[in-house]
C-alpha cells in the first residue's frame, strides 16, 4: 500500500503541484518584495500570514501582516494570488478522485467496494497526503521566494476558514494547538513587538 500511496504522491505533484510552482513562487517574491505596502503607516512587517481555501487550496491564496501582531485596521493591501488568472484550474475533489482512480486502475487494484452511491472513490482507503503534499509544496516555495529576496520576514500558512492548524513556513511544521503565535515565536528568539 505504501508503494501506491508513493504513486499517487507523485501523480498529484507531477499534474497538480509542480505545474504551479513558479506562479506561487513569483507570487511569494512579489509578496516578501511589498510588505511596506501591506500598512497605512511605515511600521516595518515582520511577520506575514498566508491564508488559504481549505477546500481548494491552491484555488487562490493571499498574504498579509500576520493578526497575531500587527492591527487589522492598519492594514490597507492585501495580496492576492487567483491561479485561474495564470491559466489553473482549480482542482476539485472529484479531480482528485480521478486521479487516484487511474493510479488504482493502471496498478490493477479493485477498489469498486470503496464506491459511494454517486460511484464516486473515498479516496482515504488509498491516499491521505493531499494536506500535507500541499503545505510542503507552498513551503518550497516560500523558500524559493525567500532565496531570491534575501528576506527576513517570517511566514505562517493557514486557512482561511480556520479548519487547520498554523504552519510554520521557514521550518516545515504545524504549531501545537496550545501553543500561540507569539508564544511559539519567542521560544525562538524572536521578539517582535505585538501591536494592540
Amino acid at each position: 500500500m505504501k508503494n501506491l500511496e508513493s504513486k499517487i504522491d507523485e501523480a498529484f505533484q507531477e499534474t497538480i503541484l509542480f505545474p504551479r510552482e513558479r506562479a506561487v513562487t513569483d507570487f511569494l517574491v512579489k509578496v516578501l518584495n511589498s510588505t511596506d505596502t501591506f500598512r497605512e503607516d511605515d511600521r516595518k512587517v515582520e511577520v506575514i500570514g498566508l491564508y488559504y481555501y481549505a477546500a481548494s487550496p491552491l484555488s487562490f491564496l493571499f498574504a498579509m501582516p500576520n493578526y497575531a501582531y500587527y492591527a487589522p485596521d492598519k492594514t490597507v493591501h492585501i495580496a492576492e494570488l487567483h491561479l485561474k488568472e495564470h491559466g489553473f484550474q482549480d482542482y476539485t475533489q472529484a479531480d482528485l478522485q480521478d486521479l487516484c482512480r487511474k493510479i488504482l486502475d493502471e496498478n490493477d487494484i479493485q477498489y469498486t467496494g470503496h464506491l459511494n452511491a454517486d460511484n464516486r472513490l473515498d479516496t482515504t482507503g488509498y491516499w491521505e497526503n493531499q494536506s500535507g503534499l500541499e503545505h510542503e509544496f507552498l513551503k518550497q516555495c516560500w523558500k524559493k521566494a525567500k532565496e531570491q529576496t534575501r528576506s527576513k520576514v517570517l511566514g505562517f500558512l493557514e486557512a482561511s476558514d480556520s479548519s487547520s492548524a498554523v504552519y510554520d513556513l521557514e521550518n516545515g511544521y504545524y504549531l501545537p494547538f496550545e501553543v500561540d503565535l507569539e508564544e511559539y515565536l519567542q521560544a525562538q528568539g524572536f521578539r517582535f513587538e505585538k501591536e494592540n
